[in-house]
C-alpha cells in the first residue's frame, strides 16, 4: 500500500475542525509571485464557482466556513497553503451539512482553479492595491529593502511580501497555466484535526489523488546560509521616524535547541518593557517608538529593528553591539533570562489551545526531519543562559540598514 502524506488527528476539544492542504515548491522569485497570484485567485473564484459571489456564497452555506490561501516561506521552499476551518457537522443539526460536503467543496477549490483574462486582471488589480498600500508605510518598506540587500547576491531569496510587483503585474494567461500545471506533480500534505479523523482520512483519500500525495514532503534542509559580507546602507525618504534594521548572521545551521535559544535571546532583547533593548534604546535613550528582536531560523538570520528618532540612531546602534557583546561575554541578567523562559513557556501553553497553532506543528513534523522527536515544551524548560551566550557567540553581524 502506497503511503499518502495524509495525516487527521482526532479533534478532543473544539467545536471547529480544521484542515489544511499544503504544496511544496523551491523558492524563487518567479514561484513565489505566481503563487501569490493563484492564491488570490483561488481566493475569488474556482471551476464549480465562477464568480467571487458563487463562491462566497457557498462557504456561507457551509456555516461561513473560513478558507484561505496563501504561500509561507520556510528557508529555500515555498509551501502553498490552503486553510479551511469549519464548524463540526456533529454541532450543527443540519442533514446536508456533513464532511462529504464539505471536502468535496474544498477540493473544487483547490483542485481547479478557474481564471481568464479579465479575472487574471482583476487579481492583479488586487495584489497591486495590496502591495501599495505595505510600501506606504515605512517599516514594510524598510523591511522589504532589508531583505533585498541581505540576499543581493541570490534575488531569488530577497522577496519577503508577494514576489516581484512587477512580474505580477505583467503575468499573461499562458504564464499562469504553465504555472498551474507545474503544480501537479510537487510534493503535497493534507493535515488536519476532526472528531470523526476516521472518516475524514477516507474522504480526503478519496478527493485528494494525485502524484503529489505519495511524494516525500520532508526536506533534509532547507536553511538558506548566511553569508559572511557586511553591507551599511542609508536611505532617506523625509520621515519623522527612523527606520533602523540590524541583521545577524548565524555561522552555521540553527539546531532546534538552538532555535529556541534565539526566540529566548529575541524575548531577552525586546519582549516587553523590562527587556534589555527596549530599556536601553527606548526608555533610558528616549530614542525608539518600537524595539522587535526576531530570529528567523530558516534563514540563519537574527534580525533587530526599532522604529527611531532620526537623531539617536548611532547611539541605539551602539547600544544593540554593546548589549550582544555583553552577553557573547557570559555577562546575563539571570533575573530576565528566568523572565524570558516562564515568558516563552507561557506563549507556547497559548499555542497548544489553538487549533492554527497545532496546524502549524503538524505541518513542521511532516516537513522537518526529526521535528517529531522534538519536545518544544521540555526544550525551553531545559535551555539555560550559557546556550543563550553560545548562540550570540555563533552570530556575526552583517547588515545595517537605515530608512530616515
Amino acid at each position: 500500500m502506497l503511503t499518502t502524506n495524509i495525516e487527521i488527528r482526532k479533534n478532543k476539544k473544539f467545536t471547529t475542525a480544521v484542515v489544511g492542504c499544503f504544496l511544496r515548491l523551491p523558492l524563487t522569485s518567479h514561484n513565489l509571485a505566481f503563487s501569490s497570484l493563484l492564491a488570490r485567485l483561488q481566493m475569488n473564484t474556482s471551476l464549480a464557482y465562477p464568480t467571487i459571489a458563487t463562491q462566497q456564497q457557498k462557504l456561507a452555506q457551509l456555516y461561513d466556513l473560513q478558507f484561505d490561501v496563501l504561500p509561507q516561506l520556510f528557508g529555500k521552499e515555498i509551501i502553498l497553503t490552503y486553510y479551511a476551518n469549519f464548524v463540526e457537522p456533529a454541532e450543527i443539526l443540519d442533514p446536508d451539512y456533513t464532511y462529504d460536503e464539505i471536502i468535496e467543496t474544498l477540493s473544487q477549490i483547490i483542485k481547479s482553479p478557474s481564471y481568464n483574462q479579465n479575472l487574471l486582471a482583476y487579481a492583479k488589480r488586487q495584489l497591486e492595491e495590496d502591495y501599495n498600500e505595505l510600501m506606504e508605510q515605512p517599516a514594510n518598506y524598510a523591511i522589504d529593502r532589508f531583505f533585498k540587500l541581505w540576499y543581493r547576491d541570490h534575488p531569488d531569496y530577497a522577496e519577503n511580501f508577494m514576489g516581484p510587483i512587477q512580474e505580477i503585474k505583467d503575468a499573461g494567461l499562458d504564464e499562469m497555466n504553465n504555472f498551474v500545471s507545474s503544480l501537479r506533480d510537487v510534493p503535497m500534505a493534507v493535515l488536519g484535526m476532526a472528531r470523526d479523523n476516521n472518516q475524514l482520512t477516507k474522504l480526503v483519500n478519496q478527493y485528494f489523488r494525485g502524484a503529489g500525495i505519495i511524494k516525500q514532503f520532508e526536506v533534509d534542509d532547507l536553511t538558506i546560509p548566511a553569508e559572511n559580507n557586511p553591507l551599511e546602507k542609508t536611505e532617506e525618504q523625509d520621515n519623522a521616524q527612523a527606520q533602523l534594521l540590524m541583521g545577524f548572521g548565524f555561522k552555521q545551521k540553527i539546531t532546534y535547541q538552538g532555535q529556541i535559544a534565539g526566540l529566548l535571546l529575541s524575548q531577552y532583547l525586546a519582549g516587553d518593557q523590562s527587556s534589555k533593548l527596549f530599556n536601553q534604546i527606548r526608555e533610558e535613550l528616549g530614542a525608539a517608538y518600537d524595539v522587535e528582536a526576531n530570529s528567523f531560523a530558516n534563514n540563519n538570520l537574527f534580525l533587530i529593528n526599532a522604529g527611531l528618532d532620526p537623531a539617536k540612531i548611532e547611539d541605539a546602534k551602539r547600544i544593540v553591539f554593546n548589549e550582544m557583546q555583553r552577553i557573547a561575554d557570559g555577562e546575563i541578567d539571570e533575573a530576565l533570562f528566568k523572565k524570558s523562559k516562564k515568558s516563552l513557556e507561557r506563549n507556547t501553553k497559548i499555542g497548544l489551545d489553538g487549533q492554527n497553532w497545532q496546524l502549524g506543528q503538524a505541518l513542521r513534523s511532516v516537513l522537518f526531519p526529526e521535528y517529531t522527536n522534538f519536545d518544544r515544551a521540555a526544550a525551553i524548560k531545559r535551555a539555560t543562559s550559557h546556550q543563550l551566550v553560545d548562540f550570540v557567540k555563533n552570530l556575526f553581524f552583517n547588515e545595517s540598514y537605515i530608512l530616515k
